[in-house]
Parts: C-alpha cells; sequence; structure tokens
C-alpha cells in the first residue's frame, strides 16, 4: 500500500504531518487491518486517513477540537472513501470514552499531554502501541516522563530532519523543516 503524498490532501490553515513524518509513523505503530484505533489532534486528518487505510477492517477514533480541521477531515474522508474513521469533536482527554485501543497516535495535545498518556496507558489494549509526534523540546521531555511514570515500555526516540529542494535558476537549494521527534511506546 502506498501512503498519500501531501498534495493530494484537502488543505486550509490547518497542521498536517508531513508525508515522511507519516509514513514513519504508521511504521512504527506496526498497523493491522483490524486495529481499533485513536487520533488525538487529528488536524487535517492525514493520519487518520492513513491509519484508516491499514486498518480497513477495524476503525478510527479521529480527535479534533477545532471546527476547521473537523470539516477538513470530513472533506478528506469523502475525497479518499474512507468510511472507518468516526470524528469526536472536543478536547481531549474529556471527549474521549472509554475506547480500548490497539493504536493511538497524538499529533496534538492542546496541553493536556499527560492526562491523554494517562487515558492511553489505562484504554490502550496489552501490547497496544502508541505514537507521539513533536516539534517543541519541552514536550518530549514531558511526554518521555508521563510514559515511563505510567508504565509503558520499549520507549524509543526517533528524531527525522527532513529538507525539500528549492530551485533557483539552474541550481537546487536544499531548504530545511522543523526537526520532528517521533516518540514511540508500548503497553
Amino acid at each position: 500500500m502506498y501512503h498519500i503524498k501531501d498534495s493530494e490532501f484537502i488543505r486550509g490553515k490547518v497542521p498536517m504531518t508531513k508525508e515522511e513524518v507519516r509514513a514513519v509513523s504508521i511504521a512504527k505503530l506496526d498497523m493491522k487491518d483490524t486495529d481499533i484505533c485513536l487520533d488525538i489532534g487529528a488536524g487535517t486528518g492525514s493520519v487518520s486517513i492513513e491509519m484508516a487505510r491499514f486498518a480497513s477492517k477495524g476503525r478510527v477514533y479521529a480527535i479534533e477540537e477545532k471546527q476547521e480541521a473537523v470539516d477538513l477531515i470530513k472533506e478528506n474522508m469523502k475525497k479518499f472513501h474512507i468510511s472507518n474513521i468516526e470524528i469526536i469533536e472536543g478536547k481531549a482527554p474529556e471527549v474521549l470514552n472509554k475506547v480500548n485501543a490497539d493504536k493511538i497516535f497524538i499529533g496534538g495535545s492542546g496541553g493536556n499531554l499527560n492526562e491523554i498518556i494517562r487515558y492511553s496507558y489505562e484504554y490502550l489494549n496489552i501490547d497496544g502501541k502508541i505514537v507521539l509526534n513533536f516539534i517543541v523540546l519541552e514536550n518530549i521531555f514531558t511526554a518521555l516522563e508521563s510514559l515511563k511514570k505510567t508504565g509503558f515500555k520499549n520507549i524509543e526516540i526517533t528524531q527525522m530532519m527532513i529538507s525539500r529542494n528549492k530551485t533557483i535558476k539552474d541550481f537546487n537549494m536544499m531548504v530545511a523543516e522543523n526537526p520532528i521527534y517521533i516518540i514511540s511506546a508500548e503497553r
């Protein structure tokens, strides 16, 4: 199965996890076709859409509090003919019911990172996996401390630094994106 290019998604002013980061994050989740997944801070729905394609017999719950983002998720679901995503509008973890999940992706926490990690540990199935993406260093330290305290194991940090070419006359110059930190762990 191929990963979807950034340019294929309907976008607005809502942040989106870039395609290279989505590919690595999905790989770290080790998706199965029957997985029940949470995408917390779903944004445009790019990770939700990719998860739903891999978990074709499963279900993805896309949690998002911003109306513009919720509308974009709906548009992208329609565009990619995805029907196994349920959008939960509101702020995590308050809007999260007791959903036992196999895989959890955290792309945004709205300032509730510790609470979301505690929720994730409680409702992630045994041997379930969690992946978190960060660009802010303080969130990395908060996440690591919280993951350890709650009992997650096999915690791994991957840093991705992506540069894309920009053509200037007949030359290519590499322009760097922000480094992304991908933390993965198991229940």
